[in-house]
This record gives C-alpha cells, sequence and structure tokens, in this order.
C-alpha cells in the first residue's frame, strides 16, 4: 500500500478531511516506527509485509477505488506482465491502456503513462519482458 494511500485511509478513519502537516507527519514516523520494528517492509513506493510474494493485483470494487498513484510500482508490474503474456507483441501505447483500464483508468494521462512507461522499463531491465521493435513479449516466450 503507498504512503499516500495509507494517508487517505487514516485521514478517513480519523474522520479528518484535510491533512495539514501534522498528519502525514505522524503516519510517516508511525511507519517508520512499524518498518523499524520488522512488521512491514518498503517496497519501492510503497509498504508491505516481509517476505509476502504478490500473486494478483487488485482491481477497482463499488466501494473501493484507487487513483493510479495509489497503486504500487509492484502491482502495476504484476499487471504489466500478465497483459504481456496474454497478448504478446502487443505495442507499448496499447499495453499502458490495457494496464490502465486493469486499475480503472478512462485515460491515459502523463502521469500515468509515465508511471506505467518506467514499469515496462523496470521489467525490461531486469529480463522479465523483451521489447523489439516496439512491441513487447514474454522474456521465456520465444
Amino acid at each position: 500500500m503507498t504512503e499516500d494511500l495509507i494517508l487517505a485511509r487514516v485521514r478517513s478513519a480519523w474522520g479528518a478531511s484535510r491533512a495539514g502537516a501534522v498528519v502525514p507527519d505522524s503516519v510517516r514516523r508511525a511507519l517508520r516506527r512499524i518498518a523499524s520494528a520488522g512488521r512491514i517492509v518498503r517496497v519501492d513506493e510503497a509498504y508491505d509485509v516481509p517476505d509476502r510474494e504478490l500473486a494478483f493485483a487488485r482491481t477497482p470494487t463499488s466501494t473501493v477505488a484507487r487513483k493510479m498513484g495509489q497503486v504500487s510500482s509492484v502491482e502495476r508490474r504484476l499487471v504489466v506482465g500478465h497483459v504481456v503474456e496474454e497478448s504478446p507483441g502487443g505495442h507499448g501505447e496499447e499495453l499502458l491502456r490495457e494496464v490502465a483500464r486493469f486499475f480503472g483508468g478512462t485515460r491515459l494521462g502523463p502521469d500515468i503513462r509515465d508511471a506505467l512507461t518506467d514499469d515496462v522499463d523496470e521489467l525490461v531491465a531486469k529480463g522479465e519482458v523483451r521489447e523489439a521493435d516496439g512491441s513487447l513479449t514474454p522474456a521465456d516466450g520465444d
């Protein structure tokens, strides 16, 4: 869960519609204490329980929706990998739109495009996805 989403949920639970500096600072201190105790770990911009392997990504529901900035890069990369597996040879822009739709996105704005492009680049760099002539394929598919 990203820090932004944790903060939004804390504000909601506390009935604090606005968050000045006090609430975010308190949440960040609490996250650092919990992480120092080894009960959570930071993975990129998100927090998770230690040694948990992400098996699936969460889609929006009628009661729980997240902005794309509240979706961890781990979840986004998992979906990118699945979309590439389901549509090998797909082109970058098509793939980005499909991943954004998975998370409830109706448009591909610059911030979403940048985040998803970074995710694709990371998967290519790790050798999990191959890119050739603008199309993407699973690394294990030949």
